[in-house]
């Protein structure tokens, strides 16, 4: 963060105008939450969907908010000094973007329809084994966490990692600009966000204006058992290309994937063996891209093992937890075709004495492609291990339906509500029985894992 900001300084580098007070008026740290605000605090109202940052200019201004960012005519107490923008959350970008070149360190920024924040967090812990790493906080990817997050970074950091999230086109290439990275890393392309984006070409198109932006004599490492990320071959860039994969010949390639007592990944780079603490093997995609990214930056394969062994994932990612004889994946962060198939592989490899059973809910976004999505996920599920399946949400009952029709040997429940479904839930399963819960983030099946744990600890010991 700035160590000292002046009014003046914030009008040149957001091109406003200093409507009340003095250009020499001082400021230390950047704010957009009038809640969170301290003394000396640069305030910037944000315009968001739900709240109006203008809306808590006088609660901002008594807590000590020494200069504000707005966008339109307030009336505040003259010990504020005012800057009026056309847009303030591009102030906030460009606020992020000036601080972020007044320092050295190699900047990865992180992009993909899948995956993006477990690569990220794995990115920074095997980095974490030699330097101080920034990264942002859980999956703070867009137009006001990237800002926030490279706002933290100070001359105690060695590396900024970044996650870059995009719903629509432009996101991408605007925080590119914003974070200047020297390392571009891409996940996977998939059909997400389709509202936005349309079609895979609209999301490749979107994630490799992160390349675009890149240092052109930086890198860009990338996923090459994607067909899609393959393009990038075609393509002219500057950069030096790294490549991982599992299927493909790469730089960074993964053989002898094993999946171990329901518990852990082993797998093999080289002649170096690596283990992940999870039973998801498309995991190890990520794992991949992390080494890439430590062994660009000099860490031993020594360290990275050590850091991989030990890794821990976010919450309602692929969360595995047993309770009174019950095996239940979380994996309710979110949902969309990409995620769902490496949900779905991992119940199929888990190890069962009863029955595995899929809970999934709708995945969102996906705009006039839902109804065709949906169905090629009921396709999905009936080639699967799985042995019931529930559905729930409007989408979701072309997942019911296509399942039913594909392979009614397994059976399918639809349910148009969680409410409906929750009334059910109790009868559901049994010891011995493993169920993986999944749906995108506005659906919260986190609280339809919370209701199974609940209600299974309630039973007596003993009871199947």
């Amino acid at each position: 963060m700035f160590e000292v900001l002046t009014a003046r300084h914030i009008q040149q580098m957001t091109g406003g105008i200093l409507f009340q007070g003095l250009g020499t008026t001082k400021a230390k740290g950047v704010s957009i939450d009038s809640r969170t605000l301290k003394k000396g605090n640069v305030f910037i109202a944000i315009v968001g969907e739900r709240l109006d940052g203008h809306d808590f200019i006088t609660e901002a201004v008594g807590k000590g908010a020494s200069v504000l960012v707005v966008s339109r005519k307030v009336v505040c107490p003259k010990t504020a000094a005012v800057i009026g923008v056309q847009d303030t959350t591009r102030a906030l970008g460009q606020i992020a973007a000036f601080h972020r070149r007044c320092f050295d360190a190699p900047v990865i920024a992180v992009t993909g329809s899948a995956g993006k924040t477990t690569t990220k967090d794995m990115i920074a812990s095997v980095l974490g084994a030699r330097f101080r790493v920034l990264k942002n906080v859980k999956t703070e990817n867009n137009q006001y966490g990237v800002p926030l997050t490279i706002l933290r970074l100070n001359s105690s950091h060695d590396v900024l990692v970044l996650e870059l999230g995009t719903n629509r086109p432009g996101d991408i290439e605007r925080l590119t600009q914003i974070a200047g990275p020297t390392i571009a890393l891409l996940t996977n392309i998939g059909e997400s966000h389709l509202e936005g984006l349309k079609n895979k070409a609209g999301v490749f198109r979107e994630k490799f204006r992160l390349v675009q932006g890149t240092d052109p004599k930086g890198y860009v490492i990338f996923n090459k058992d994607d067909p899609w990320l393959q393009k990038i071959f075609k393509k002219r860039i500057p950069q030096r290309m790294i490549t991982y994969a599992v299927r493909e010949q790469a730089d960074y390639r993964a053989t002898r994937v094993q999946l171990q007592e329901n518990r852990r990944i082993s797998f093999c780079v080289g002649r170096k063996d690596f283990a992940l603490p999870t039973a998801s093997a498309h995991y190890v995609h990520n794992a991949l891209a992390a080494i890439a990214c430590g062994r660009l930056l000099g860490i031993s394969y020594k360290d990275m093992i050590g850091a991989l062994r030990n890794f821990s994932c976010e919450h309602h990612r692929q969360e595995i937890r047993k309770v009174r004889g019950v095996l239940i994946v979380d994996d309710t962060y979110n949902s969309n075709p990409v995620s769902f198939a490496g949900a779905l592989g991992t119940l199929n490899s888990l190890k069962a004495s009863g029955r595995k059973i899929l809970i999934t809910a709708d995945m969102l976004e996906l705009g006039r492609e839902s109804k065709r999505l949906h169905e090629a996920q009921g396709r999905m599920i009936a080639r699967s291990c799985v042995d019931v399946a529930v559905a729930v949400g409007t989408h979701s009952r072309y997942t019911a339906q296509t399942l039913r029709r594909v392979n009614p040997h397994i059976p399918a429940f639809y349910y148009p509500t969680l409410d409906a479904f929750h009334k059910r839930l109790d009868t559901l399963c049994q010891r011995g029985d493993i169920i993986l819960v999944k749906g995108s983030r506005a659906m919260r099946m986190e609280g339809t894992v919370g209701l199974i744990e609940e209600q299974l600890r309630r039973r007596p010991r003993g009871r199947t």
